[in-house]
């Protein structure tokens, strides 16, 4: 694992960074977080509401419903493709 231990201090106008701030709590990472993100060119991307929780919720409820075999690997297709979709960094070119 990585230890982080060096600080870097830069200079921003207070609007700079509330625009940060804002950014970050969107996305559910902290500031360093979120710049370490921005700095390898990933764009993160927010948290999902509620609606996309509850989608997750009842294609896990359906896929352990004891289905066959084909079933549960189409739902769990489905539901990585809709969590991938909705929660990994996009990659900036």
């Amino acid at each position: 694992m990585l230890t982080r231990n060096v600080q870097l201090n830069i200079r921003v106008t207070p609007e700079e960074k509330r625009l940060f701030e804002q950014a970050a709590t969107r996305c559910g990472l902290t500031l360093s977080q979120y710049i370490r993100m921005r700095l390898h060119n990933q764009m993160p991307r927010q948290l999902p509401n509620a609606d996309y929780r509850q989608v997750l919720d009842a294609l896990t409820a359906l896929y352990h419903k004891g289905n066959t075999p084909e079933v549960q690997r189409e739902i769990l297709d489905t539901l990585l493709t809709v969590q991938r979709a909705v929660t990994v960094p996009q990659k900036e070119e």
